[in-house]
């Protein structure tokens, strides 16, 4: 009979390197669900995350060292906890890095709660999500309305003295001509639904990338004096230099005004604070409390009061979904469900008390939703897919 510990090896190895079949996975997982070897586990975790690439730009030699630690030294510090709980833990820790290894190049910290026993049971039969992708809805000045995910490429229509089109890579163009100057100005609105996010070039040459469940509202060509546009939810612009004609953002209650520069504008009702984030350049950021010059690097917070906060953050935090991934940060359960909710378009449902747990990591956006919620389930989130609705059990 094969050595179990050999088979382990031998499927963590296939599973590492992107070989293993879909019973070879399940096989794997079911071996880390059920293993009553603490040190075997312990070995291959160690084994797996010190082959961790930190030049990937994920995991610094130094973090990856510190969660290494935290996840074996997590035994509850309770003396009436037992060695069955430190098992159950490791077990969870393992499966988790697996995910963090191989399954969606991401890497999870958890927050986990001593008191809580993780339920090893096997995963439910649901359905799957695939991803959002290019989709919105361009609505003209005079309140009809085009599909881009299904409109072909090419000339779509004449918006005042605008020609508006769909290049070939799925990108909305504005053409005016220069010196055709606003005597013919339409305001349009690009919005993307749920599971949705687009591109737009506007009449000035800036660029605009929306985010699921956002809008943009713009003319079809701007005045000499200064360019003016009107977003909700989310949007990262790469704006066009003029010196002549600054160029201001309206959301929620306060604007951004630059020269030429891009930055990132999260303003989510449901988010709370709204949140500029310089990446290059420099904006002002303004209401009717406060006027802040920001550097680049920095996030301006607008709070419910007024008040402006800035601090330094990671970029890579502001814009990783324009890039293609989810980056949270000490992120609650909610927050993960709020931006998975956006992004495949499903309804949040919480059968019981909202599991209190911490997430900091990557996870592509390119995934079918049950690669999420299999992650999740490993790292104490129950939850599971029904159809449209993404569910969370005590």
């Amino acid at each position: 009979m094969e050595n179990p510990e050999m088979r382990l090896e031998e499927l963590f190895n296939r599973y590492y390197n992107g070989l293993a079949t879909a019973s070879e996975k399940e096989e794997l997982m079911a071996f880390i669900r059920l293993s009553k070897d603490d040190a075997v586990l312990e070995k291959f975790l160690k084994k797996g995350w010190e082959e961790l690439n930190p030049s990937d730009g994920i995991l610094t030699n130094e973090t990856s060292n510190a969660m290494l630690s935290s996840i074996l030294d997590a035994t509850p510090k309770d003396e009436i906890q037992t060695k069955v709980i430190r098992i159950g833990w490791l077990r969870y820790a393992a499966a988790a890095a697996v995910f963090v290894l191989i399954g969606l190049g991401a890497w999870w910290k958890l927050a986990p709660d001593p008191a809580t026993k993780i339920a090893h049971t096997a995963q439910p039969k649901t359905s799957d999500v695939k991803p959002g992708g290019a989709k919105a809805l361009l609505t003209l000045s005079d309140g009809s309305a085009i599909e881009l995910a299904s409109a072909k490429s090419g000339f779509l229509t004449r918006q005042g003295d605008a020609e508006v089109s769909k290049s070939q890579e799925g990108i909305l163009v504005y053409n005016a001509k220069p010196g055709n100057a606003t005597e013919k100005v339409s305001i349009n609105t690009l919005s993307t639904p749920k599971g949705g996010q687009y591109e737009v070039l506007l009449p000035d040459g800036s660029k605009v990338w929306l985010n699921a469940s956002s809008s943009i509202r713009f003319p079809s060509t701007f005045p000499s004096s200064e360019r003016k546009v009107e977003i909700t939810g989310e949007a990262y612009f790469e704006v066009a230099k003029d010196k002549s004609r600054p160029f201001r953002v309206k959301f929620n209650k306060s604007e951004v005004q630059v020269l030429g520069t891009s930055f990132n504008i999260m303003a989510y009702p449901e988010e709370g604070p709204s949140k500029t984030t310089l990446v290059e350049g420099s904006v002002f950021i303004r209401n009717v409390n406060q006027n802040t010059k920001l550097k680049p690097g920095q996030q301006a917070a607008v709070l419910s009061t007024g008040k402006i906060k800035t601090r330094y953050i990671a970029l890579d935090e502001a814009v990783a979904w324009k890039n293609g991934m989810f980056y949270f940060k000490d992120a609650s359960v909610e927050e993960v469900m709020r931006q998975l909710s956006r992004w495949y378009d499903v309804e949040v449902l919480y059968a019981g008390k909202i599991p209190v747990r911490q997430f900091t990591g990557r996870v592509s956006r390119h995934v079918n939703l049950s690669e999420v919620s299999g992650m999740l389930r490993y790292a104490g989130v129950n939850c599971r897919i029904e159809g449209s609705r993404m569910i969370i059990d005590p």
